[in-house]
């Protein structure tokens, strides 16, 4: 009988979404299966065939069948003529409440019953022929004596170790899923291959395609998803990754998860000619066995954080010098100006000087407003064609703790009636269509889903991926571009992402507000604009550890190198400063600039000037 090899393919969404799959025709007869969980439930959907042609009805039914959507597809090409449903991938086991999905490419041999024998009281048994379901199987009673529930339950080393052991019996590529990760395992022998690639929006116009299949992901309805690609071979003329033999990658929500794995060294190639799932004599095959796993505690990677440089200590001081001048073409007869420049003097932050300088001079009060900023309130009523304020103030910052294992929180969150009553300005979302916050909320959730809803690593989850996803590109919006247009566009500055990031939060019920202040980019930023000008970033509210600070721009939580100002439910709130002009004034023109440096010894900066004033 004629053997062919085929071909796997994994999309793997950051929301619901809905694909189209068209299978060419082709000079192979080759059949086809297709799984999916629809609405990103427990259960799992199949559709294959083995003996289709690619111009008959049940393939036209997924290519036409635009009404299913899912974050997970897994889909399994080529078999041979005469083969049964049974034997036909994707194949679908039930355990813990939920299905899990399996397709394989490779030849495990034929000898299975004995060189991996299965425990019938795990209650896993093929009802087909091959080495494939076979192995699943395995794996599954794997799972199960685990104690596991879910992937996460195991340790991305505990699976990295199943699936070198049943490479041992043969060649192995395989794409196996939980409803919640997919993942991906290249054989250790290079056997075939397995790509990866990674879309973002706004969407490509590059049309995916193999001798196989074509694949359509640029629906309208779908067009701001985010997707990750595993596939035998490359769809398009972009940038695939190719993984490395023996290489185990995780996916979730359209993003690759750190594992933490080393690649072991790859094993000499199977010299047999092998094809998808037809077994093969192979008497010289390896006994594996089959023996419970002690049940591993849960192991599911955060997200990477750039480290905090500890070397320095906890504390840093810096001097600030921010400038701000309005020019006027004509003269500006009355005005009333309020300024909010004063950093925050509290517990991580420590207010030394602060010297405040406008001119021309105006009749003046300072008072704290609603959101506990020190605001100064003046009036001018002389004619003026230049307005200068200028401040100069010495900071210190101090290390601020965010992480404790005492204060784990999941979401939702369940506030106290007098909580929500506090919180409710930071936790309404900005003014706009519902069909955007919908949109907005399931991006959101795609974090909260990869990091199964612990709150803490969601919020650093959303925080990475504004900074990785979105470009900080100066002048591409304004004050008035919204939420839901960054999200669109993936484009702005740091007061977008950090508008951005509140509306997120809030759609997940987490009390969010916009601070504004400096920053210190020193040598250890890639952009180094930010600290010539005032920065914005995030404040939630985490229960039983307050507010803290998540910088979108950098990708980074709040801590030494960020001095605090003004904060408020948006940047109206907390502007740096604002005025009123009743008379004259035409053509106005701002200049703002603003110099942060650090001044404490251990720093190069404060050293040299200490060096200077010695001399």
């Amino acid at each position: 009988m004629q053997q062919l090899n085929s071909d796997l393919l994994a999309i793997c969404y950051d929301s619901p979404a809905s694909p189209k799959i068209h299978f060419k025709k082709g000079n192979r007869p080759d059949g086809w299966g297709f799984a999916w969980y629809p609405r990103d439930g427990v259960g799992a959907s199949v559709l294959k065939d083995p003996h289709v042609e690619y111009d008959m009805a049940v393939a036209t039914a997924v290519q036409r069948w635009d009404r299913f959507r899912s974050s997970i597809f897994i889909c399994h090409s080529g078999t041979h003529r005469g083969r049964s449903f049974t034997d036909t991938h994707p194949f679908v086991r039930s355990h813990a409440g939920r299905d899990w999905i399996f397709a394989h490419n490779g030849d495990l041999g034929r000898n299975l019953d004995r060189t991996l024998p299965l425990d019938e009281t795990l209650g896993f048994e093929p009802v087909g022929h091959t080495d494939s379901e076979h192995a699943f199987c395995w794996l599954m009673g794997q799972v199960r004596s685990a104690g596991a529930r879910r992937f996460s339950d195991l340790g991305w080393d505990t699976v990295r170790d199943w699936l070198y052991r049943l490479n041992q019996l043969g060649t192995l590529n395989v794409i196996w899923s939980d409803g919640l990760h997919v993942v991906a395992y290249h054989d250790r022998g290079g056997f075939n291959a397995l790509h990866h690639l990674r879309r973002v929006p706004p969407p490509s116009p590059i049309t995916l395609e193999s001798d196989l299949l074509e694949l359509d992901v640029s629906s309208s309805v779908d067009e701001n998803r985010t997707l990750a690609i595993i596939s035998t071979r490359p769809l398009s003329d972009e940038p695939w990754s190719r993984l490395a033999p023996g290489e185990m990658r995780v996916i979730s929500r359209g993003r690759s998860i750190e594992t933490g794995l080393v690649i072991a060294p790859p094993i000499p190639a199977v010299v047999e000619p092998a094809s998808s799932s037809w077994t093969q004599s192979r008497p010289d095959a390896p006994q594996v066995s089959v023996k419970p796993y002690p049940r591993p505690k849960p192991s599911v990677p955060g997200p990477a954080l750039p480290p905090l440089d500890s070397r320095h200590g906890s504390s840093r001081t810096y001097e600030i010098i921010h400038e701000t001048v309005y020019r006027y073409e004509t003269p500006v007869e009355t005005s009333t100006h309020t300024v909010r420049l004063q950093p925050v003097r509290d517990l991580t932050q420590d207010v030394l000087e602060y010297v405040l300088e406008i001119s021309p001079p105006g009749q003046s009060y300072s008072y704290e407003d609603v959101f506990g900023n020190h605001v100064l309130s003046f009036q001018i009523n002389q004619p003026y064609t230049e307005l200068w304020v200028r401040v100069q103030a010495k900071v210190t910052t101090y290390h601020v703790e965010t992480h404790s294992s005492l204060r784990s929180t999941n979401i939702p969150l369940v506030w106290m009636p007098w909580q929500r009553q506090m919180m409710n300005p930071y936790l309404l979302p900005p003014e706009l269509p519902e069909s955007e916050l919908r949109e907005l909320s399931g991006f959101a959730m795609s974090s909260a889903a990869r990091r199964e809803y612990d709150l803490l690593e969601t919020l650093i989850d959303l925080n990475e991926t504004l900074h990785r996803d979105f470009k900080y590109i100066p002048g591409a919006t304004t004050l008035e571009t919204s939420p839901f247009e960054v999200y669109t566009e993936r484009r702005g500055v740091c007061q977008d992402f950090a508008n951005l990031f509140i509306c997120l939060a809030r759609l997940l019920g987490v009390p969010a507000r916009y601070r504004v202040g400096y920053i210190h980019t020193g040598s250890t930023y890639h952009n180094q604009i930010q600290s010539e000008a005032s920065h914005a970033w995030a404040e939630v509210y985490l229960p039983s550890v307050g507010w803290r600070g998540f910088d979108p721009t950098n990708g980074c939580l709040v801590d030494l190198d960020h001095i605090r100002v003004a904060a408020g439910r948006n940047y109206r709130d907390a502007t740096p400063t604002a005025g009123t002009l009743y008379a004259g004034g035409h053509g106005e023109r701002l200049d703002v600039s603003v110099r942060v440096t650090r001044v404490d010894p251990e720093s190069p900066d404060g050293a040299q000037a200490q060096q200077q004033a010695q001399q």
